[in-house]
């Protein structure tokens, strides 16, 4: 390809490169300078995830007098959903230097980092990088794939609850398979509150959530009519809302089946979701 000579009003001349411009050696990492990830690797919600790349390809402008060379180009990097919508504020930076003769083969390396928002739920994502050559006039953009781990949650267009799990202890990961308990113990149980609506332009949520224990005999065992009130904004709104429940028994609290009534409200769209879940003292 013939290099493209254009001059500029007697200050000097701007040789557009011999390529085209590219982005190359780019991709996301788990720490700065480490590997790029594999394709099966997962990041997840409040992980750093850093961003490695360079150019090449890049128009030189030359000044015909000092025959000093430069270059000139800016860059924007955003991660992205599988929507394209940004999961925080995009870094961008410019490239301005001077080239000296050894330089020839040189490429510009840039680094960036990304706090990953709390409560964003696993799935596709992808870093999308433009680069623009303000000397050569052109412009390059590409996507790179991620993936992040942890709670899945199936989309919903109102207020609702997924993924309600029981265990034996506060801290514990794995949930119970049959929740089954002894009175005296305290039941622990979680879940994610999803669907809801979030205001603009802060992507605010407003949940509140309240329960109701019935035991053995059908009568209430337990209220808490006002369990919890959430309410928060972020840069990128938030995919589902973890809440808790801790219920505590006594040693002569009745054995048999217990059904917990959950009522959540999403006070933004003035919308309710109500669920029942069961466990048992043995």
């Amino acid at each position: 390809m013939a290099v493209l000579l254009l001059f500029l009003s007697g200050a000097g001349k701007l040789c557009a490169a011999e390529s085209t411009l590219a982005i190359l050696d780019a991709g996301p990492e788990s720490s700065e300078d480490a590997p790029f990830v594999s394709n099966d690797y997962q990041f997840y919600p409040g992980d750093y995830l850093y961003f490695r790349f360079q150019v090449t390809g890049f128009g030189i402008q030359t000044d015909e007098t000092t025959e000093i060379r430069k270059i000139s180009l800016s860059y924007e990097i955003t991660p992205q959903d599988a929507n394209s919508v940004p999961l925080t504020p995009a870094v961008s930076g410019d490239i301005k230097d001077e080239l000296n003769p050894e330089d020839k083969n040189w490429t510009p390396k840039r680094r960036a980092s990304f706090l990953l928002p709390s409560f964003v739920a696993s799935g596709p994502f992808h870093i999308h990088l433009v680069v623009k050559d303000l000397i050569g006039k052109t412009q390059t953009e590409r996507d790179f794939p991620f993936r992040m781990g942890g709670v899945t949650i199936v989309p919903s267009s109102s207020i609702t609850v997924e993924n309600f799990r029981f265990f034996r202890r506060e801290d514990d990961r794995q949930s119970l398979e049959v929740p089954a308990y002894a009175p005296g113990d305290t039941i622990y149980a979680r879940f994610d509150m999803a669907g809801y609506q979030t205001s603009t332009p802060d992507n605010q949520y407003h949940l509140t959530y309240g329960l109701i224990v019935f035991g053995p005999d059908g009568k209430p065992f337990i209220q808490q009519p006002q369990a919890a009130e959430l309410s928060t904004g972020s840069f990128y709104p938030a995919q589902f809302v973890p809440g808790n429940i801790n219920l505590t028994t006594t040693r002569t609290s009745a054995k048999g089946a217990y059904v917990i009534a959950l009522t959540v409200r999403d006070l933004i769209a003035n919308r309710t979701y109500e669920t029942k879940r069961s466990f048992t003292l043995e």
